[in-house]
């Protein structure tokens, strides 16, 4: 079993780089998805149709995520949205192919509250022997859920008050 931490101390230099570096790597193997002939796949911040709504991934030191962030900056948009989603839930689920957690107040990082339905690993940026791992799970995991938003984006934009 690979161990879930790394031991090595990283300077912030260091770590920025490790990042990049993985950031890099996954947009590389992204190009050689089936299908994509020689095209990037882009999903970071990707460009859903509907404003405050992104395909996300996540990776920090603890856990990689997937995620579908409502992260509109009108708190009411934000929720509207999120019920939305949650009155599909059953069909978006079906989609996705398992079952997603589902926050209507996850606090990222930076403490900016948003709506997340995401799926999570355990993972850690820094420690290069788990990559591959991750790097499977977050392509494998977004292809899910693109193809889950799918199924439901002309619902959740029908009747949104811009």
């Amino acid at each position: 079993m690979i161990p879930l931490f790394t031991f090595e101390v990283y300077n912030k230099e260091e770590i920025k780089a490790v990042r990049l570096e993985f950031w890099q790597k996954l947009n590389n193997r992204t190009r050689r998805l089936p299908g994509q002939k020689g095209r990037k796949k882009y999903w970071i911040f990707d460009n859903t149709g509907i404003k405050g709504l992104d395909l996300r991934f996540d990776v920090d030191r603890q856990k990689a995520i997937v995620a579908l962030e409502i992260n509109h900056r009108k708190e009411e948009r934000r929720l509207q949205l999120y019920e939305k989603l949650e009155a599909a839930k059953t069909i978006f689920e079906e989609a996705f192919g398992e079952s997603l957690i589902w926050d209507f107040a996850y606090e990222k990082a930076t403490g900016e509250i948003v709506c997340r339905v995401y799926v999570e690993r355990e993972g850690d940026i820094l420690n290069k022997e788990l990559w591959p791992e991750i790097m499977y799970f977050l392509i494998d995991k977004m292809i899910k859920m693109e193809t889950a938003f799918l199924e439901v984006k002309d619902y959740l934009q029908s009747d949104l008050n811009e």
